[in-house]
């Protein structure tokens, strides 16, 4: 219906107030969404009238809503209620984070890698001086020892796995468990499934004891029960494999922010160093600095800028490449690890402690690196991917239209509830699902019975394998003869 003569005079004022060139509505902003001090109108609830009032600051009355492109008065909104001072700094928080959606690329500033990345740019930028070359060697030597004691864990690991494992004459775990037949080819229930060191002994001892009495086979067989080796729960297993991935999650970000680094600064020979601006110098502030006057740190910006297309290639190479591989590689074989753990215990207490192979390049930054090069590396600043001067081309008027109004249910989209799947968590659960797979396909066999069992085992002919074995277990040679092959049912 038509609106009140007093609601009409309001919109008729503030109609003349956006016309004019004064306008605080349209003026552009100095800063990044700077509040405007302005004149502005609204409309008393109790008398209706027109009553002017100077603001210092955001506009603070609840009267004010967007009609189209336009912001304009009107008391009978049913949102009237809400303070315009909450409307406005929340579409400035919203806002803020939008435009930043775009993201950043940035370098890790507590780990080996990030110092082996960041130091050689900086010696580069400075014409190769002799302090900064000297901490870009230094870093390098320290990434290389972390990358070999990594690898050396895992491989270690896998090794104990593949090779040692199966020389001692153990199978794989797969699903054995109660409910189905396990490696002796009997039915497996609570009371008679045992770890794999228990199994074996008791295995050895019953075949120790036909040995010595070879007369009495079938009273042994009939007397003793060695169990079965087989799973406490299938759950457990899957559940530490899923918190094992994501604290593995980590280092699967910083490998994808780093690739994203290399990809997204521009293959040029820009400087990493440069001179802060007045502004920005008086407010920087570092906690190791607190307190120093004219520090002359707070004069010299250090930000990620372009790399040669020589220094990328050598990045991918020597970098990038070994920090992925080490990352599958701990997945995968910390994955199998886990499956392979049959008590609960261990399952819980070994998915705490197979993380810790991807966190040695960070002790090592944090207990062997200089307190200059860390101190280089907290200072370096981000590359930014969404253009930083958008807050400050918008005018309050677009503030309020693109972050206020178009966020009304009425205006919801598909990718808003797209937007609610949580990607990470997501990533995790099918990282999880295709290790777990992957072991399945690798060691498991699904009988006729539809049972998930073990592959028929045969012993390896080497003890010692090497870094395609470790990378591909299948090339690991072995004997012509099983050792052990799943009993028919």
């Amino acid at each position: 219906g038509t609106p009140p003569h007093g609601c009409r005079a309001a919109r008729s004022a503030l109609e003349q107030v956006m016309a004019s060139e004064e306008n605080p509505l349209t003026k552009k902003t100095g800063s990044p969404f700077k509040v405007l001090r302005a004149q502005h109108y609204h409309a008393d609830r109790s008398s209706r009238r027109q009553v002017p009032r100077s603001l210092s600051g955001a506009p603070s009355s609840g009267d004010l809503q967007l009609v189209g492109n336009t912001l304009e008065p009107c008391l009978e909104s049913e949102e009237a209620d809400i303070d315009f001072d909450t409307k406005y700094y929340a579409a400035l928080l919203m806002g803020s984070f939008m435009v930043r959606e775009g993201g950043s690329c940035d370098v890790e500033s507590g780990s080996a890698y990030g110092a082996a990345l960041m130091l050689p740019q900086l010696a580069r930028s400075a014409g190769w001086p002799l302090l900064l070359t000297g901490l870009s060697l230094r870093v390098w030597f320290f990434l290389v020892v972390n990358i070999c004691m990594q690898y050396s864990m895992l491989m270690l690991i896998s090794r104990e796995e593949n090779v040692l494992d199966t020389i001692a004459g153990q199978m794989n775990l797969c699903n054995f468990g109660a409910g189905s037949r396990g490696p002796l080819g009997t039915e497996i229930t609570p009371e008679r499934t045992y770890s794999w060191d228990q199994w074996i002994t008791r295995v050895f001892v019953k075949d120790s004891l036909k040995a010595l009495f070879p007369h009495r086979l079938a009273e042994i067989e009939a007397a003793i029960d060695p169990g079965e080796y087989a799973l406490e729960s299938r759950w457990a297993r899957e559940i530490c494999c899923f918190i094992f991935i994501i604290a593995t999650m980590g280092e699967f970000l910083l490998t994808i922010n780093m690739g994203k680094l290399l990809y997204m600064v521009p293959t040029k020979d820009e400087s990493w160093l440069t001179a802060r601006s007045a502004e920005a110098e008086a407010t920087q502030w570092h906690e190791d600095d607190a307190g120093a006057e004219g520090n002359v740190l707070d004069k010299v910006k250090i930000q990620v800028a372009g790399i040669p297309r020589r220094w990328k290639i050598f990045y991918c190479l020597f970098l990038l490449l070994p920090k992925a591989v080490l990352w599958y590689l701990c997945c995968r074989i910390g994955v199998e690890f886990l499956m392979e753990t049959s008590t609960i215990a261990e399952v819980i207490v070994n998915a705490v402690a197979m993380t810790f192979i991807l966190y040695i390049d960070e002790m090592m930054c944090s207990f062997l690196m200089s307190q200059t090069t860390r101190s280089i590396l907290s200072r370096c600043e981000e590359f930014v991917l969404y253009d930083v001067t958008t807050e400050g081309r918008m005018t309050d008027q677009e503030i309020m239209l693109e972050f206020c109004e178009k966020q009304k249910w009425k205006y919801i989209r598909f990718m808003d509830f797209v937007e609610l799947v949580p990607g990470k968590l997501l990533t995790a659960v099918l990282l999880t699902a295709m290790f777990i797979a992957c072991y399945f396909w690798r060691k498991c066999d699904i009988t006729t019975d539809g049972e998930v069992v073990s592959r028929t085992m045969y012993k390896p002919t080497i003890i010692h394998d090497n870094f395609l074995q470790v990378l591909f277990p299948s090339l690991v040679p072995r004997v012509a003869e099983p050792f052990w092959e799943m009993p028919e049912g």
